[in-house]
């Protein structure tokens, strides 16, 4: 049986040393200082900027390669009354991008179609198919978002018809630009643009501000679609720092009085909007919901909920998502169990260095959600593939100190094709294949990693206790805010606490009690943690806690909860 070993760490030296020196520029908390030290924050003008950033301090997107020719074609085809079509892709981060699109540049009077790939039958990514829409559209300028930066023979194609492209992605290249118009990416190889980590919807962002600049528009009206923009770089889990964390923090206010009605509605249908907005709550909540078509059906049903104007129209999509979404959850569960499945009989060698499973019972839309829960437990890369008339395709997920991207390139003369970025990739392969492709890529994880997988570790905030979770505490959370990679929600540390109630179970495998130090008691909750339920009991020794706090509102009450994440 696999074997996942975790350990807790504290803060560094250095850390500490920083957190000194801030605490001697302003008086605060010791934990406050050690939670600004932790995230690169090294004076107090670092941290009065990083807790109030400004949309003044977004940079010029004219700084990014090509953005001067996209500009131009673009106010052409606006001045010529041309019609544009934009290609988008199935997940968030793309139908976001492809919805934000539509609604600025119509709000412009330009006539846009707009084209997402069929997740089973196109795969990711420009196509042939997707030029010829454009052409039956009657588009001579095509726009991508989230896709297109290795659609070198597709641009070709559309050259041959007569087509611009302006591709804006923000995927790496694999081998040389395509020909396009204007290639607007941060991480092409001859890149200066100052900050490389935007989502797709971040990079269509900057193209759109681009044009807004140039025409000397009113940026109110832009920045009114940031809720789209902070969606979709929330659930790209890209870094939630420098213009992703403006964008983000921004657009979350926004959502809060949303004009957008189709994003409202599915709010209202999922219970979103009684619930507070943020980073966390659109990864959890909004985002699966927001994938469930592209997953199961067609994204195309997303795009048009985002893009509705009719109240009752956009209802009855959030519904019909909704619904989607309930199947997804229990498809991908079953994927999940049955995974967990084929690990436990094959006997595998608790030594391993990833996971590769293969089903024809899988359906392909829900490999990824189960791939990533199977990285979480176990911390290895994992690939599941879904198997249908000889051919697969997986979805790839790594851990941090893995580049499954590099990886994939050098398998490249086994897979059929593969795309996607340093912890999560898309691949097709023949089945035949399966068991080279997994001989080799497991000789790349032990060449890459000869010590052996790494421990996971918990990267603890600081040590506190209780009578520091109060109200004061909540209110700097909120100005850190939002949360994600490269900003994660504070982990602190509490030891010796008592239950004050045996642990039960709750949902699914979710464990609540309530824990107290003698002064102070509070409510804690400790996700897909049930095996945990025979440790948390009163007639057992006090338990040490890792954990996140965070303002619960329950019946219009308000209440400080602990989100558990470890137990010792």
């Amino acid at each position: 049986m696999i074997e996942k070993k975790t350990k807790w760490c504290l803060p560094s030296s250095e850390i500490e040393k920083i957190s000194g020196m801030l605490m001697r520029e302003r008086p605060m908390p010791l934990h406050f200082a050690r939670i600004l030290a932790l995230r690169g924050i090294t004076s107090i003008d670092d941290a009065d900027a990083f807790v109030n950033p400004s949309l003044d301090d977004l940079r010029d997107p004219f700084l990014m390669k090509d953005m001067d020719k996209a500009v131009e074609r673009l106010k052409s085809a606006m001045r010529k009354g041309e019609r544009m079509m934009i290609l988008g892709d199935y997940d968030v981060d793309g139908v976001c991008g492809t919805a934000l699109f539509i609604r600025v540049m119509t709000n412009l009077g330009v006539k846009v179609g707009y084209h997402v790939p069929d997740r089973f039958k196109e795969g990711y990514g420009v196509s042939e198919e997707s030029i010829d829409r454009a052409i039956r559209f009657g588009a001579k300028l095509v726009v991508s978002v989230d896709s297109g930066i290795t659609a070198l023979k597709e641009i070709e194609y559309a050259r041959s018809k007569g087509i611009d492209v302006i591709i804006t992605d923000h995927h790496e290249p694999q081998s040389g630009l395509p020909n396009a118009l204007a290639v607007v990416d941060p991480k092409r190889n001859d890149s200066t643009y100052p900050f490389r980590e935007l989502a797709g919807v971040g990079v269509m962002f900057k193209l759109l501000q681009a044009v807004y600049a140039d025409m000397e528009m009113d940026f109110g009206e832009l920045f009114e679609e940031l809720d789209l923009v902070a969606l979709g770089t929330a659930a790209d889990v890209v870094p939630l720092v420098d213009e992703n964390r403006i964008l983000t923090r921004f657009g979350i206010e926004r959502m809060k009085n949303t004009a957008n009605t189709g994003l409202a509605a599915l709010m209202e249908i999922s219970g979103a909007s009684k619930i507070k907005a943020n980073s966390s709550n659109i990864i959890f909540s909004l985002a699966p919901r927001l994938n469930a078509p592209g997953r199961l059906s067609s994204a195309s049903k997303t795009v048009e909920l985002l893009i509705s104007n009719n109240w009752l129209e956009a209802i009855k999509i959030a519904e019909e998502i909704e619904e989607e979404n309930a199947e997804r959850r229990k498809m991908n569960d079953s994927v999940y169990v049955e995974a967990e499945s084929m690990l436990k009989n094959e006997e595998t060698d608790k030594h391993i260095s990833g996971i590769i499973l293969a089903s024809e019972s899988w359906h392909q839309g829900v490999i990824g959600i189960a791939a990533s829960r199977l990285v979480e437990k176990y911390y290895l890369p994992t690939i599941l593939i879904s198997l249908e008339g000889g051919v697969g395709k997986g979805s790839a997920r790594s851990i941090k100190e893995f580049d499954i991207i590099t990886a994939m390139s050098q398998c490249e003369d086994i897979l059929k094709n593969y795309g996607g970025h340093k912890y999560a990739v898309g691949l097709s392969i023949q089945a035949d294949k399966i068991d080279q492709f997994r001989e080799r890529f497991i000789g790349i994880i032990n060449r890459e990693l000869p010590d052996g997988i790494p421990v996971s570790s918990f990267a603890i905030d600081s040590e506190v206790d209780l009578s520091y979770v109060n109200e004061t505490m909540i209110r700097f959370l909120d100005e850190l805010a939002p949360f994600g990679e490269n900003n994660p929600m504070p982990l602190l540390l509490t030891r010796n606490l008592r239950p004050i109630n045996n642990a039960r179970i709750v949902g699914k495998n979710h464990l609540k009690f309530k824990v107290t130090d003698g002064t102070k008691i509070f409510n804690s909750i400790a996700y897909n943690m049930g095996e945990y339920k025979s440790r948390v009991r009163v007639d057992a020794p006090p338990i040490d806690i890792l954990y996140s706090v965070e303002e619960n509102l329950w019946m219009g009450r308000k209440s400080i909860q602990l989100v558990v994440k470890a137990i010792e």
